[in-house]
């Protein structure tokens, strides 16, 4: 690497008042010794009077040294600089040399250099200097890009962030220089002699400086502010952070696909399958978009022998080891010792041999090298691997995964070990050392050649496994972990015999410099990393080289031709009339981080089709799907059917029917809701009755005493649909209800409470045997269900006489409560916020046993939660500002065997910055599996400045999507609710699909005193931008929460108690109750003006 020097020579100041007496200090820099000598009244004023800015004269006010002679530094980079000080009086010491402070230099503006001194004053080299480098090497702050670099700084300067730092710097100097057993951080040998002639000499006799446990501590708090700050400055975009948009919804016109396979449609439905048997043989990857910024592609190589070729590309900087994993046509794992890639070279071998990263059922294939750039924007080219390899006999897919540092669940604790230790050195280490000439290496391609050939060596492939072994650990599969702390360790592989190649990469980039006297700081990196690695505290920031899943998966598969039938509503048996009719087929895979696939087909106006027909060509066989009909008139969503979760094989997915239910007539401008019906307490029993008043209490009824009828809080409102049941969840004294592993009765206890809705033969209504201190709520499955057909075609009866029913066997995703009592413990013993399972159909009561299966688990508490129809659950933490997204355990299992939720997102301060939140109060997933989410600062007491209140949208890697239309008609990631100023928004709920979506808002104005101040307004989203919004609003709902069915039938959880139907408080007489009976928010439910099906 060749630098451009400044024109003028720098002079360096120190304060070094706590010197260690007797030795001598020096600056060093690109590998040269510039001593330090004191500072007389006479020479400090010299140098004030010389620096061009009052506060560069104030900074140097405290100095106690300065170099013999100014030097010249890089003029277009950041470049770090340390002192060190001979070791004369530390008898016995390691090394040479010591070191003890450091700082960043950062090219001082063209200003500095006008003036007519001789030399140019840099900033003091001190313990608030020394804190500010270890800050800087934490990967989402550093940068060798000059503007970028001077912005960071700027906020380290900031009044807010500058405290911090300057409580950090204090820390450093109270606990004194760094030796060998003492200080802000230790001097700890980098090759220990006995290991020296295992290591190239330039390591002998060398220290790495680490920070103390408290200074790591003390340096949680201005990371946390510093990083945040920096994503979400638009100035440092595409320096320091990207986006990456998702994809919710897959999108395509379905009229092509229909058109070429119009012979396979022709033929009856029972004989499509075999009509495909002579197909040649197919694959396709199931998620075409980035995984963790890891792509897969796939192509057919040879289909006589089932062989594929899959391209890898990386656009992240970290190393990935490739495997993958075999599938028979029952979704079950093949266990294959004796498998190997098709192209599998010497380095393949030796890694193998040497990490023994192999399982039977889970098989190496390769490695792949990080994106061309170190922390910065990402640079073409990707990192690229291909590997051919053949389907073993009776296997139908296949995971493929890159597997390197990560968090959360593994079950596989060997995959991450050669990515770790490539990531950790090279990507982690040398760059943290390259920061004495620049943060970053112009192209960092050589060196990734250099380590793909280093990977042939078996001695030093046996040596990385060696180190990197212990540092990756945790007590469960749930829960693995990496010790980035003591992991700094392993760069000393750098200096490995047989890694010459790359060490002599690093000299060279190192412009002249000793790569040596960089060997102090070769773990800051990791080091900064690790101060953020608690989910506590990754949760508060906005931290991506820790976050990724250990191994990043995409499943490829055996492919086949679906075809679908769509039949209309057996009542009706024609498809409904109108102008600029439509229908959606839409494929969801279960348990996947994959668009939905949809195809949308156009119908004439007087077209008469007995039945509508779609086609999924190259649909991955294994796993489960759901397909899913929507029949539009216009923008009216006129019928809509569903299959429910299917089997996803050749046998059942070759043809699928479908039959719509209709809907109502669309909402309109007009659709102000009126109330209906409220839940009562009369005679002893609960009941639904019907009224057209509204309940009047408001959110300022709250009361937090624990006697009485009175509620503390109310925590959402949770509809089946397909078990026509609500679930309530709210705080409140007087339920009758003891603490949960109590016996006696009293006090504000967050509960729940299930009713079925109006209509139905019985009420039943369930309360838990005991209530929690904690936070809970329940999440219910409310996307809309199969339906019951009978032998004759038509809708069969439920037991209520209604048509139609959900079918009893259609699996659904259940219903839960949040359990909060192992929110304290560590997450490796099970921690964090778990769904319990809840039964509604045999009327079975509360499982509150403190010890029973989790059905899924948060670090933090969903202060809103969804289900979402791949069968994950997704939920917002309020103060954290961040958005979770969990694998739903079906079959349920123990706390610390069920893995946490990954989390995204982070606190927003600019509102143009897309994949960070403002305050979300809600989340909610539309039919399609579009995550929307509902933003309000007005509830966020850390909020300074004008309030933001809008819907994001996001798929489920959680990455921004551009869902809504701007009022310039271009798609964009929010929509902006009207009228925000002054209101506060409390819930949401959707219903709808890409074509059209109705997002209920439910807000007030003020403090919300009076029922008069409350509202919920419909906003609208769909294929084309929407004439106005909101749509309509409906006055005088005072209301804490709502739910809303697939007839837009809203329910709303109501801040009063039961009452008896004439306005006395009501519930049961039950042990412990207030005096009112047991207390319970009443239900009400409202409807739209009557409109008629077609």
């Amino acid at each position: 690497m060749t630098l451009t020097m400044t024109a003028k020579p720098i002079m360096f100041h120190a304060d070094l008042s706590d010197a260690h007496p007797g030795e001598d200090y020096f600056l060093a820099h690109m590998g040269k010794r510039h001593r330090f000598v004191p500072h007389t009244e006479e020479t400090r004023a010299a140098a004030m009077g010389e620096a061009p800015h009052q506060q560069c004269r104030d900074a140097l006010k405290g100095v106690t040294h300065y170099i013999e002679a100014p030097v010249h530094m890089p003029a277009e980079t950041v470049s770090r600089i340390h002192i060190r000080h001979t070791m004369r009086g530390f008898e016995g010491s390691h090394g040479e040399e010591g070191i003890s402070h450091s700082a960043m230099y950062f090219p001082h503006e063209d200003d500095a250099f006008a003036t007519d001194a001789s030399m140019v004053h840099a900033t003091p080299i001190d313990y608030t200097s020394t804190a500010k480098t270890f800050l800087f090497h934490h990967p989402d702050l550093v940068t060798k890009d000059k503007a970028g670099a001077k912005i960071i700084l700027d906020l380290m300067d900031s009044p807010n962030v500058a405290t911090q730092v300057n409580a950090l710097a204090t820390q450093m100097r109270m606990m004194g220089q760094p030796t060998e057993s003492s200080g802000w951080a230790t001097l700890q040998p980098f090759v220990e002699k006995s290991e020296e002639a295992d290591y190239d000499k330039k390591a002998w006799g060398t220290y790495r400086q680490h920070p103390s446990d408290q200074i790591q501590g003390a340096a949680a708090a201005p990371l946390k502010m510093l990083i945040n700050q920096v994503n979400n400055l638009q100035s440092l975009e595409n320096i320091k952070w990207t986006v990456q948009t998702g994809t919710a919804v897959q999108s395509e016109d379905g009229g092509p696909q229909v058109q070429k396979f119009a012979e396979l449609l022709a033929l009856p439905p029972s004989e499509r399958l075999a009509a495909q048997a002579g197909d040649a043989w197919s694959v396709a990857v199931a998620n075409t978009s980035p995984v963790n910024m890891l792509t897969f592609k796939v192509s057919v190589a040879d289909a006589a022998k089932n062989q594929v070729k899959v391209t890898f590309e990386n656009t992240a900087f970290r190393y990935l080891g490739l495997y993958v994993r075999f599938y028979d046509a029952a979704g079950k794992p093949m266990k294959l010792p004796n498998w190997t890639v098709d192209d599998e070279g010497l380095s393949t071998k030796i890694i193998i041999e040497a990490f023994d990263n192999q399982y039977d059922d889970l098989r190496f294939i390769g490695m792949i090298s990080p994106m061309n750039s170190v922390y910065a924007v990402p640079v073409p080219p990707p990192g690229e691997t291909e590997v051919t390899f053949t389907f073993p006999p009776g296997a139908v897919s296949c995971s493929l995964y890159g597997s390197g540092l990560g968090t959360g669940a593994d079950p596989w604790p060997k995959t991450p070990a050669l990515g770790g230790i490539l990531t950790a050195v090279f990507n982690l280490g040398v760059p943290s050392m390259l920061l004495a000439v620049g943060a970053a290496a112009q192209s960092y391609k050589p060196l990734y050649d250099i380590v793909q050939q280093l990977s042939s060596n078996k001695k030093v492939m046996a040596a990385g496994a060696a180190l990197i072994a212990a540092y990756i650990g945790g007590t469960s599969a749930a829960n693995r972990s990496f010790n980035w702390s003591a992991a700094t360790s392993v760069v000393k592989f750098l200096f490995s015999s047989g890694v010459g190649k790359a060490l002599a990469w690093a000299e060279a980039e190192m412009a002249g410099g000793a790569i040596e006297d960089e060997i102090p700081f070769a773990g800051w990196i990791m080091l900064t990393v690790n101060i953020l690695t608690t989910v506590a505290q990754m949760t508060e920031t906005i931290v991506t080289i820790a976050t990724s899943p250990w191994n990043i998966e995409n499943k490829v598969a055996v492919t086949i031709t679906s075809t679908i039938d769509v039949f209309p509503d057996p009542r009706a048996q024609v498809f409904p009339h109108g102008s600029e009719r439509k229908y959606v087929v839409k494929l969801i895979y279960q348990n996947e981080n994959r668009p939905t696939v949809s195809y949308e087909h156009a119908l004439g106006d007087t077209d008469a089709p007995t039945s509508l027909q779609a086609v999924f060509e190259g649909n991955t066989l294994g796993g489960s799907v759901k397909l899913e009909a929507d029949f539009y008139v216009g923008d009216w969503l006129a019928g809509k059917a569903t299959t429910g979760w299917l089997p996803n094989d050749e046998t059942t997915m070759a043809q699928q029917s479908l039959y719509l239910v209709e809907y109502p007539v669309p909402l309109t401008d007009k659709s102000i809701y009126e109330h209906k019906q409220i839940l009562t307490y009369a005679g002893g029993a609960y009941a639904w009755t019907n009224t057209s008043t509204a309940p009047t209490a408001t959110v300022a009824s709250r009361n937090n005493a624990p006697t009485g009828n009175n509620f503390g809080d109310w925590t959402g409102l949770s509809l089946s649909q397909r078990k026509a049941t609500l679930g309530i969840g709210f705080q409140a004294a007087g339920t009758g209800l003891p603490q949960c592993g109590q016996t006696t009765p009293g006090g504000q206890l967050f509960t729940f409470q299930t009713v079925a809705i109006p209509g139905m033969p019985s009420i039943d209504e369930t309360f838990p045997s005991c209530g929690f201190a904690g936070r809970s709520r329940m999440v219910f499955d409310y996307f809309p269900p199969k339906f019951l057909m009978d032998s004759s075609g038509n809708w069969a009866k439920g037991p209520d006489g209604k048509i139609p029913t959900p079918d009893p066997k259609d699996l659904d995703l259940g219903e839960y409560y949040i359990d909060p009592r192992p929110s304290s413990l560590p997450p490796e013993q099970g921690g964090g916020f778990h769904l319990r399972k809840v039964t509604l159909e045999t009327g079975a009561p509360f499982d509150m046993d403190p010890v029973q299966p989790s059905y899924g688990r948060f670090p933090l508490f969903p202060d809103s939660v969804s289900l979402h129809p791949s069968l994950k659950v997704i939920g917002t933490n309020s103060s954290t500002k961040k958005l979770m997204v969990a694998r739903l355990t079906i079959g349920g299992a123990a706390d610390d065997a069920v893995p946490l939720a990954e989390f995204a997102a982070g606190p927003a301060t600019d509102p143009t910055r897309p994949g960070l939140m403002f305050y979300p109060v809600a989340v909610s997933c539309a039919y399609d599996g579009t995550i929307l989410v509902l933003e309000d600062t007005s509830a966020d007491p850390t909020h300074g400045g004008a309030q933001v209140a809008r819907i994001s949208a996001y798929d489920l890697s959680m990455n921004p999507v551009k869902r809504f239309v701007d009022s310039n008609g271009d798609p964009t990631y929010w929509l902006y609710l009207t009228g925000a100023t002054g209101t506060t928004f409390i819930d949401m709920q959707t219903v709808g699909d890409e074509r059209k979506t109705y997002i209920y808002v439910l807000s007030y104005k003020g403090a919300g005193i009076d029922p008069s101040d409350y509202a919920m307004s419909i906003y609208t989203y769909g294929a084309t931008p929407p004439a106005q919004n909101p749509l309509v609003a409906t006055p005088n709902m005072a209301a804490a929460a709502l739910a809303v069915d697939m007839w837009h039938t809203v329910y709303t959880e109501n801040y009063a108690m039961v009452t008896d139907g004439a306005g006395t408080p009501a519930g049961p007489d039950v042990p412990g109750a207030g005096p009112d009976g047991r207390t319970g928010p009443s239900i009400s439910m409202w409807l739209p003006p009557t409109g008629a099906r077609r």
